[in-house]
C-alpha cells in the first residue's frame, strides 16, 4: 500500500534503536526523508549508515530531550537540510527499573520524567511554530498501554505514560485548526532494548496475559504510526490507540 510519504521530511526523536529505529525503516521503505535523533552517537552514526546503504535520504543529529535548546536544534536541522518538517515521531524514551513506588526517592523519578514526558513536550514545542506556518503535519507520540492502566512496579512510567496520552489530546484540540494531527501509540510490552531485562523464559510467562499469545516486536508497532503520520489518516487525531496483542481482553 502506498501511503503517499514520498519525500516527507521525518524528524524520530529516539531513531537509532528499538521501536524508532524500527520505524525509520518503515518510512525508508516509504521514501520519506529522514532525520534520526538520538543521544546514543554510536547507535545514530550506525542506524544513520544503515538505512543510507539502503537507498534512504537520512541524516542524524545528536539530541538530548531533556533540553529544550536540543530539541530546537534537531527540529532546524531538518527544516534547513530538507525546507520544512512534515512529521513528528516522538519515540524516544526509557523503562527505569521496575520496583515499589515506596521503596524509590524523588531522584529515581527524574529522569522518567524529563525523557518520557517533558521531553515529548519539547520537541512538539519545537516543532509547533513550523507545522502552524505551512498549515499541516502529522505528530505521533509513543506511549504505552500503561499510561491507560498503569500496572504496580512501574508507575512512575505509567504516570509519565498517561501524561503523554493527556497531552497528545489536549494538543490535537488546539492544533486541528491548523491540519495539524496529534495522535498517541500505545504498545503493550515489546521486546526492544529498554526491555533487555525480559528474557525467554519471561515472556512465555507474560504471555498467558496475552490473547495473541506473545509479547510485541518493534514491527507490531511501526506500521501503526507509519500509517499515522500518512495522508491517509488525515482524519484521525486525539487519539490513544493500543497495539498490545489485546492485552486484559483474554
Amino acid at each position: 500500500m502506498d501511503l503517499h510519504l514520498r519525500d516527507q521530511v521525518v524528524v524520530i526523536t529516539g531513531g537509532a534503536s528499538g521501536i524508532g529505529r524500527t520505524t525509520a525503516e518503515y518510512f525508508r521503505r516509504e521514501g520519506a526523508r529522514l532525520v534520526l535523533g538520538d543521544a546514543q552517537a554510536g547507535a545514530l552514526d550506525d542506524a544513520v549508515r544503515e538505512l543510507g546503504g539502503r537507498g534512504g535520504e537520512v541524516v542524524g543529529e545528536s539530541v538530548d530531550v531533556r533540553d529544550y535548546a536540543a530539541c530546537e536544534r534537531l527540529i532546524a536541522r531538518a527544516a534547513n537540510t530538507y525546507g520544512r518538517v512534515d512529521v513528528l515521531i516522538n519515540s524516544a524514551g526509557i523503562g527505569g527499573t521496575p520496583g515499589f513506588f515506596a521503596a524509590t526517592t524523588p531522584a529515581d523519578w527524574q529522569d522518567l520524567i524529563a525523557i518520557n514526558l517533558v521531553g515529548v513536550m519539547n520537541c512538539c514545542r519545537a516543532v509547533t511554530d513550523r507545522m502552524i506556518a505551512q498549515n499541516g503535519g502529522r505528530i505521533v507520540n509513543l506511549a504505552s498501554e500503561a499510561g491507560k492502566g498503569n500496572e504496580k512496579r512501574i508507575v512512575v512510567y505509567g504516570a509519565t505514560k498517561g501524561g503523554v496520552i493527556a497531552f497528545t489530546r489536549g494538543l490535537a484540540v488546539e492544533l486541528g485548526r491548523h491540519q495539524i494531527t496529534v495522535n498517541a501509540v500505545c504498545p503493550g510490552v515489546t521486546r526492544t532494548p529498554m526491555t533487555s531485562y525480559i528474557t525467554d523464559e519471561m515472556e512465555r510467562e507474560w504471555a498467558r496475559m496475552y490473547p495473541l499469545g506473545r509479547l510485541g516486536r518493534p514491527e507490531d508497532i511501526a506500521p501503526l504510526i507509519t500509517f499515522l503520520a500518512s495522508p491517509e489518516a488525515s482524519w484521525i487525531t486525539g487519539q490513544a490507540i493500543s497495539v498490545s496483542g489485546g492485552f486484559g481482553r483474554g
